[in-house]
Order: structure tokens, then C-alpha cells, then sequence
């Protein structure tokens, strides 16, 4: 019975060693680097527990310095997920893995996604007053995973706080239409209209009350576009033609006055908008402008676009 306070002693001396030596890089045990178990180093380290999960959030950020490769970068989910284990409340951990650990591949293609997310619910988990760790999240829904709706309301939840920024609930609006939830957006926006206190705001989300109505006849219009095309195996010339093709009863009208067209990219727009309710495409010019949709042009058809 003696031996054992001697064996835990030796054990955490053999891991002092390490913890005063340079960061080396780390064994993998197949794709995971090998790390020490979080109950191990609590038993091991319980007086100087917070001086060990100190030690791992800087081994964390040397990760990120010596990292170059997406699976580089996947390390460091590994090691911000011990730090937390260890200390649950080290709440920067959460938002600076979670910010790093994605890596864009190209072609708006982005890998460690999960593990990035996974840190950030933890975080929520275990410092839920953290409204940053909730905003990351929410990016990482809007940008990563195309997850609009959990992430307008999680921006819908924020934008409660005294002191969020006011775009936050338009954020929302704009990410329940584009998730195609059209009934919350509109009850959002209502809501926001009818109890602005000042003109400016009422006229703002009046309008966004109008956004909102003509997305879901843009997205109506889409689906009519799709149909034809899969149909025909081409783009109808305008977007009238899809009346007598049978795909719409009749052509909509705008909500904001201008007229629909179909653009460049074989999607409806408005010339009443120069952009569509949905987030920032990246589609720019050469010198950093965000191009604005043009109506298509076809060599030769009978009802031309306006």
C-alpha cells in the first residue's frame, strides 16, 4: 500500500520533466497526436492544476505556430480539447481553436470544420456567458456548414443582450430567408418594425419587411427556373417564358417595384435590388468590388428581358 503515493510521485515527476522541457513535436497515435489523459494529470496534479492546463494552452499555441497542414491544424483541437478538460472555464481556449483550427482548401471547400464547431459547443457548454464563443459558432454555421437557420437563431438569441449590436437582428432576418424560413424571418422583421422607436429604424425594417417577401418569390422563381432547365436542358430565354412552359401560373410582382430577370449566373434577381437577402457571395473583381448581378443576354429569343 505504501508503494502507491511513491508510483504517483515518480509518475508526476516523469511529467514534470516534459513540462519544463522545449515543446517538441507531438507523437500521433493514427491521426491524433498522443496526449495524456485528463483524470490522469487531475490525480496527478491536483495543487498545481492550473499551472498544468497553463502549460497545455501554451503547447496549444505553439501548435498553431509550427502548423502547416490541415491535418497540423486538426492537432490543435486535441490539445484545446485537454487545456478545457482540465480547466472547463479557460474560455479563451474555445474562441481562439475554434477561430484557427479551419483551413480553407480552396473553392470556398474549408476541412476541420467538426473539430473547430465541437471546441466551440463546448465552450457554450462551460462558459455560456461567453457571447464571443456564441458568435463563432454562429459563423461557423453561416460560413462552414451553410447551417442559416441554427445559426440566425443563435444571432437571434444575442441580439437580445442590452449592449448587442443593432445589425445582429438584421443578421437574423437575413439568415432565417435564406434558410428558407420565411415565417420567422417575416415575425422577426414585423416585430423589429412595429417596436422601433425611432423613424429611421421603423423605415429600415419596413423595407427588410419587403427583402424578405421578394426572396421568397426569388427562391420560387429558382425552383421554376431549375425545372424548366432540367426539363429542356437550358436556361429559358426569360423568366415569362416559364408561364406558358407550365412551371409558373403567372409571373409575380415585386414587392419592392422593379422587375425580375434572369442574371448572368441562371438565377432570378430584382431591378429593384442590387443584391439578393443572403450573405455576401464572393464574387468580386480583380480590384476587391462585389459584382452586381447583370441580366442575362441571349443571341436570339422573342420576349426579351427588361
Amino acid at each position: 500500500m505504501r508503494k502507491l503515493p511513491f508510483m504517483l510521485l515518480a509518475a508526476g515527476l516523469l511529467l514534470v520533466v516534459p513540462l519544463a522541457a522545449r515543446p517538441s513535436p507531438p507523437l500521433h497515435l493514427g491521426d491524433r497526436p498522443l496526449l495524456p489523459r485528463a483524470g490522469f494529470l487531475r490525480v496527478l496534479f491536483k495543487a498545481q492544476l492550473a499551472l498544468v492546463s497553463d502549460y497545455f494552452w501554451i503547447l496549444t499555441i505553439n501548435r498553431v505556430g509550427s502548423a502547416s497542414t490541415p491535418s497540423e491544424y486538426r492537432d490543435v483541437y486535441y490539445y484545446a480539447d485537454l487545456t478545457t478538460d482540465l480547466d472547463p472555464r479557460f474560455s479563451k481556449v474555445y474562441t481562439f481553436a475554434g477561430i484557427t483550427i479551419p483551413i480553407h482548401l480552396g473553392r470556398e471547400q474549408y476541412t476541420n470544420v467538426e473539430e473547430s464547431s465541437a471546441i466551440l459547443r463546448k465552450g457554450i457548454a462551460n462558459t455560456p456567458e461567453d457571447k464571443r464563443i456564441h458568435f463563432q459558432l454562429a459563423y461557423n454555421l453561416m460560413f462552414f456548414e451553410r447551417r442559416y437557420k441554427e445559426a440566425a437563431a443563435i444571432i437571434e438569441e444575442l441580439a437580445k443582450a442590452p449592449d448587442a449590436p443593432e445589425w445582429y437582428s438584421a443578421l437574423a432576418t437575413r439568415l432565417y430567408a435564406q434558410a428558407g424560413d420565411f415565417d420567422t424571418s417575416l415575425s422577426l422583421a414585423m416585430m423589429l418594425r412595429d417596436g422601433a422607436e425611432d423613424e429611421q429604424t421603423r423605415e429600415y425594417y419596413a423595407r427588410r419587411v419587403s427583402e424578405i417577401l421578394q426572396e421568397r418569390i426569388l427562391q420560387q422563381l429558382d425552383e421554376a427556373i431549375e425545372r424548366y432547365k432540367a426539363r429542356e436542358g437550358r436556361l429559358p430565354d426569360t423568366l415569362t417564358a416559364l408561364v406558358p412552359a407550365g412551371d409558373l401560373d403567372k409571373l409575380p410582382a415585386d414587392p419592392l417595384g422593379g422587375e425580375f430577370f434572369i442574371g448572368e449566373d441562371g438565377r432570378s434577381y430584382s431591378s429593384a435590388a442590387k443584391f439578393r437577402l443572403e450573405l455576401i457571395k464572393n464574387l468580386k473583381t480583380e480590384e476587391g468590388e462585389r459584382i452586381v448581378p447583370k441580366p442575362r443576354v441571349v443571341e436570339s429569343h422573342d420576349d426579351p428581358q427588361p
